[in-house]
């Protein structure tokens, strides 16, 4: 198998599942001897991150769909690198990646990572300059298919793997709680995600002060511009710092999860298949999850979790009080998640899927 040389293209300044996302497949490519370039906007959470990881990166400043300085400057960057493949995440950098890749004749795959409709009108080109279009999830690529944007025999779902040797289960239980000074009878529920508002905050908050009754402390992992709006929702709530725990970004979420006895995914507008959901799974921790995007995807066929209605946290709080309830059920589908995504979600087989439609593209 010969080396490929990848560019990946991100114009989004945040840092969510889909940067992650390109971080760890380029960590896998390039740990296989494949040659990676990620391009992103300047002062990028996504840039700062792959510098940490060795990976090389390259600024580029996208400020709209057809930014022509941009388009200009990143000709030069392909001609400089002489990529085998460019491979665009968000909307802006796939128009300029799409039509240069077009330009100089080098093949373009474009990954959609979320679940929001698309508007397939005749002036909206960007799915149909790849060559192969990638989906995070099968109702990400149905939705493409409905809206008509582009030839569906394009389109493979390739879910993000999970990278077992980090998300496993034999991390100790006790490393989180005695950090949290949690007494051993108190349930620990989590929520792990950006902290912006189609993540499902304020409804996972409400649902909270619903479940007063039960032994349970709930913590909240990550960073975002909602975080001030959240903290003053949970102060007014009476909730702040006695039932509800801010911690902010962290890097070791594998220890946080240990120490969960259930993982809450609220999310209220969009999703591909959650990152996190994949993850807890593999750690053996249940989850409630709403019905967004891709989540009742692996949560049915997975029987890991309870699935409930969105901008609900009526529905919410009863999903979290049943299984705060019941060890028996939270144990069952703990065990049951994580067989799930043993068979079905490794990071090597997303890596081996996704260099076979590379070499698929290349090679057409």
């Amino acid at each position: 198998m010969r080396s490929l040389k990848i560019i990946h293209t991100e114009a989004s300044e945040g840092f969510g599942g889909q940067e992650k996302r390109i971080l760890l497949e380029s960590v896998s490519f390039i740990e296989k001897g494949h040659e990676i370039l990620i391009v992103g906007q300047p002062n990028s959470r996504l840039g700062k991150e792959a510098v940490s990881r060795s990976i090389p990166f390259c600024k580029l400043r996208m400020r709209f769909s057809w930014d022509i300085l941009s388009f200009f400057k990143f000709i030069l960057i392909v001609i400089k690198h002489k990529p085998d493949l460019i491979h665009t995440h968000s909307s802006i950098d796939s128009w300029i990646g799409g039509l240069v890749g077009r330009l100089l004749r080098i093949p373009v795959v474009r990954t959609r990572h979320v679940s929001v409709p698309v508007k397939g009108h005749t002036f909206n080109l960007v799915y149909r300059l790849p060559k192969k279009i990638f989906t995070t999830a099968e109702v990400i690529k149905k939705l493409l298919i409905s809206s008509k944007s582009c030839d569906p025999s394009k389109i493979e779902v390739v879910p993000t793997g999970v990278d077992m040797s980090v998300f496993k289960r034999n991390i100790s239980k006790n490393l989180f709680k005695s950090e949290m000074r949690v007494p051993e009878e108190t349930l620990l529920v989590g929520m792990v995600a950006q902290l912006r508002g189609s993540k499902g905050h304020l409804d996972f908050l409400e649902a909270i002060s619903e479940l007063s009754k039960e032994n349970a402390r709930f913590y909240i992992v990550g960073d975002g511009e909602g975080r001030k709006l959240y903290e003053n929702k949970a102060a007014e709530w009476n909730l702040l710092n006695k039932r509800v725990f801010f911690l902010g970004y962290r890097e070791d979420i594998p220890t946080v999860m240990a120490g969960l006895d259930l993982l809450v995914i609220a999310s209220t507008r969009t999703e591909g298949i959650p990152q996190v959901a994949l993850q807890s799974m593999s750690m053996g921790v249940p989850i409630v999850g709403t019905n967004i995007g891709g989540v009742p995807e692996v949560l049915f066929p997975s029987k890991s979790g309870l699935v409930v209605p969105s901008k609900n946290s009526t529905a919410l709080a009863n999903g979290i009080r049943i299984l705060l309830k019941n060890k028996k059920i939270r144990e069952r589908m703990g065990n049951m998640g994580q067989e799930f995504v043993d068979r079905n979600f490794s990071l090597e087989n997303m890596v081996k899927k996704t260099l076979f439609l590379y070499e698929e593209v290349i090679a057409d």
